[in-house]
């Protein structure tokens, strides 16, 4: 899959909204070219998002800021 691809999988237009989806920085999505595959584990998290399902990786970072919260 590729930057493009999964950009409209997700149904998003811009590389922030894509770095936001992944919970990740735009240089970090930005190293992704245009029209070259994205690494499997990235996929994984896109296809996850696309089907409405939560990644285990942004499921963590959910369970840890909520127990910082608490």
């Amino acid at each position: 899959m590729t930057r493009k691809e999964a950009m409209k999988l997700l149904g998003v237009k811009k590389l922030i909204k894509l770095a936001d989806k992944l919970e990740l920085t735009t240089s970090a999505i930005a190293q992704w070219g245009d029209d070259e595959d994205i690494p499997d584990y990235r996929e994984y998290e896109v296809r996850e998002l696309a089907a409405g399902r939560t990644p285990i990786r942004l499921l963590k970072s959910k369970q840890n800021l909520t127990q910082s919260v608490n």
